[in-house]
């Protein structure tokens, strides 16, 4: 007789996460693989962070923080703000959250019911509809294009059949790298404020940007939920360490949920995180380093056969549109990892309607990774060209 196993369980794989480690496992039995795949910095925090923060560890216990994060580490937070957006935030509403997924995870569970619809633009990050399914709730898709950037639009928005319970938007997006400008998205959390819908801003990969500087939510909507992560900018994926700032009404009910689910965030992360501030000079260079990846990328995807391209504004991610090249982007990745050993995401993951035909990358490795890969990718599709549909 078997046993009862949770609906709210039964949510699909992440393939990310799922290619990463096929990779990783091919890369320990010695073949030559280029990264593509990996959401994370191919480097890791500032030695200087990591020497700070073990010099304060050395002399403090490692016991549990308050639940909702270190005082002093909300209170550099909120320096940050102030400092990098000119946006006052009181430490009171941030809570420190175990990585940028935790914070998704209580927002919400702190502001949605079972049943409860969410919109968000497709490509979308997959976590963002597992966990709402997990929790009983519905992910309603809105199928962005190239030509809106891949981003929800009034219009878009205006056209749904009803209005949601909550909006979810990635500024800067993953996966497609792009941005909404600070007009459009004053125009968005007004549009929230008017329909009374929740608005969740993904701004994990703020600080990662390569022109326009990427604005917070926090400047135009009191009652949006920004999400935020030490693992992108900051690099410090491993760590397992985020934040969240929340409306006044929704701070308490987030800090009960932390109290019972995790008890606190883990101390030493925190400690890294406070001393990571003082280094943004080094982060920065990271930043640097991303953009001459992303031009190389601009100028050698093209002459291997890469034609629509998202208009990558920040992130590490580009987003190709591959449908004159194949209908099967997961063979097409299979294959482009077998034969030339460059591991690319294919769409499938991020847009159920059209992920067939979509892949991202990423471009977090080295320069001279990102260089090589694009050598093999051009050198691969040359065995392609002569075919009008890749039937892979």
């Amino acid at each position: 007789m078997s046993l009862k196993l949770s609906t709210r369980s039964d949510i699909p794989v992440f393939r990310v996460l799922d290619i990463l480690r096929v990779v990783n496992e091919r890369v320990a039995a010695g073949e030559d693989i280029i990264h593509l795949e990996a959401g994370q910095p191919s480097v890791g925090v500032p030695a200087a962070a990591l020497e700070a923060a073990m010099k304060a560890v050395m002399h403090t216990p490692m016991g549990y923080t308050e639940a909702t994060g270190m005082p002093a580490l909300k209170n550099r937070i909120a320096q940050y703000y102030t400092d990098e957006y000119g946006v006052a935030v009181d430490p009171k509403n941030i809570i420190i959250t175990i990585g940028g997924s935790c914070g998704l995870s209580l927002s919400f569970l702190a502001t949605l019911d079972a049943g409860d619809t969410v919109a968000m633009a497709a490509p979308a990050y997959p976590a963002y509809r597992n966990i709402l399914k997990a929790l009983g709730c519905v992910p309603v898709e809105i199928q962005s294009t190239l030509a809106d950037n891949y981003q929800p639009t009034i219009a878009s928005l205006e056209a749904l059949a009803e209005k949601p319970k909550g909006l979810i938007i990635g500024n800067p997006s993953n996966p497609t790298g792009t941005i909404i400008s600070k007009d459009e998205l004053a125009k968005i959390t007004a549009w929230c404020q008017t329909h009374g819908v929740r608005l969740f801003a993904d701004e994990l990969y703020q600080g990662i940007t390569f022109g326009e500087k990427c604005d917070t939510v926090l400047r135009t909507s009191k009652e949006a939920i920004s999400i935020n992560s030490f693992s992108k900018y900051f690099a410090m994926t491993g760590w397992r360490i985020g934040w969240v700032v929340l409306p006044d009404d929704v701070v308490d009910r987030v800090k009960r949920l932390c109290e019972s689910l995790f008890v606190a965030p883990p101390t030493l992360a925190q400690h890294v995180a406070l001393h990571v501030f003082d280094h943004m000079d080094v982060l920065d260079g990271y930043v640097a380093r991303y953009k001459e990846n992303l031009e190389i990328l601009n100028t050698e995807l093209p002459k291997a056969g890469f034609t629509k391209l998202s208009k990558v504004g920040g992130a590490f991610y580009m987003y190709a549109d591959i449908s004159d090249l194949t209908d099967d982007s997961e063979a097409f990745c299979r294959s482009l990892l077998d034969q030339a050993g460059v591991a690319m995401t294919p769409g499938t993951d991020f847009d159920l309607e059209r992920g067939h035909q979509t892949v991202r990358m990423s471009f977090a490795g080295s320069t001279e990774d990102i260089a090589e890969a694009c050598k093999r990718i051009t050198t691969w599709m040359r065995g392609w060209n002569h075919k009008q549909k890749m039937a892979v």
